[in-house]
């Protein structure tokens, strides 16, 4: 008996799964879905961008993104479980193929080309997976994730972690761009007092930078013990960092021994902030250090930094809540100053990337 020949179905143009208007994020853009670590062969179903994806590795140890929904009746196929590289829907059997290509209906017996699901490109460079949830026509005109180079450096040993927030991604990386909360958010943690003055700012095409000198200021506690310094110490330090994306911000730290003018040490950090919706989002982060890199010391170094970012969430989403409960929404007044620059930059750069995705 003649078998049907299986068709697949025509791609549709795609959409953005919200409306311009209500985010302030772009889908054209490579952010990170996950670290390295989280990923192996359990399914693991997370919300990124508006959109339901779900994360898991291949035998071959490949990463793989398809969207977390069966077309069937909805449920998550994060709830089922992999045969082999394909996941079947915990819900009614239904499985597909890394591709997103529905394999297998049991009711059936074969494979329903109409129940095809959108599969994502992902590109792993340790220790983050990324991954590109927007038009693919558009992909190859999208910047490529931005390398961690220091991270592959062998002198260098990292820490990382991720929390979810409750608050808007650009309430983060407006907080990483202006250091001056530093001795007011974090005075009991970090205890860095001497950052009063507004950085140096620079803006080139769509990355804005900062630079701030600190000449023969005493060390706190959290930067003179990997060097094995005493708290105090009178040090050089210069603190620059980037927006890369709207995805990425990377900073770091030299500190320089005065008279010789020799960097000493090296302090790097990675803040990588994925927007779930327009009041959440997931941020991951990467701090690493070619110095006190003892695993007692990398353990104290992530604990302290775990303390410092719950300190950051907690007044990060304190704003959130502020603006969401405001009736004056929009209208409510903002005063920026000049330690604001890059943070303001950063606004309009995502808003030029916003610009570009709606064409």
């Amino acid at each position: 008996m003649n078998q049907p020949v299986a068709h697949d179905v025509a791609r549709p143009r795609w959409q953005a799964p919200t409306p311009r208007e209500h985010r302030n994020y772009p889908y054209n853009c490579w952010w990170v879905a996950a670290s390295s670590a989280e990923l192996g062969r359990e399914l693991l179903g997370r919300w990124l961008l508006d959109t339901p994806v779900l994360l898991y590795r291949r035998e071959s140890g490949e990463a793989v993104a398809i969207e977390n929904r069966c077309p069937h009746r909805a449920a998550p196929l994060s709830l089922g479980c992999l045969k082999g590289d394909n996941v079947q829907c915990g819900y009614h059997g239904f499985t597909f193929a890394p591709d997103g290509a529905c394999v297998n209906v049991p009711s059936t017996g074969a494979g329903l080309p109409a129940a095809r699901i959108r599969a994502f490109p992902v590109i792993e460079q340790a220790p983050f997976v990324w991954i590109y949830l927007g038009d693919p026509d558009c992909i190859d005109q999208v910047p490529p994730p931005h390398d961690l180079e220091w991270a592959r450096d062998d002198s260098f040993r990292y820490v990382h972690g991720m929390m979810p927030i409750k608050a808007n991604y650009m309430l983060l990386k407006e907080n990483v761009l202006d250091l001056t909360h530093f001795g007011y958010v974090h005075a009991k943690s970090f205890g860095i007092s001497d950052w009063v003055d507004p950085p140096r700012s620079t803006t080139q095409g769509d990355t804005t930078s900062y630079h701030q000198s600190f000449d023969r200021s005493p060390l706190p506690p959290v930067f003179a013990a990997p060097l094995g310094l005493a708290p105090g110490t009178a040090y050089n330090r210069e603190n620059y960092g980037s927006f890369v994306s709207p995805a990425l911000q990377i900073a770091a730290v030299d500190f320089v021994e005065p008279d010789s003018g020799t960097i000493t040490g090296r302090f790097r950090v990675s803040h990588a902030t994925t927007p779930i919706d327009a009041s959440r989002m997931l941020y991951f982060y990467v701090i690493g250090r070619d110095h006190g890199t003892s695993p007692e010391e990398m353990d104290g170094l992530l604990k302290g930094s775990e303390t410092g970012f719950a300190e950051d969430e907690a007044m990060i989403e304190a704003v959130q809540d502020m603006v969401l409960c405001d009736p004056r929404g929009a209208g409510a007044p903002e005063i920026s100053v000049k330690a604001d620059a890059p943070g303001i930059q950063a606004r309009r750069i995502v808003e030029r990337w916003m610009a570009r995705e709606s064409g």
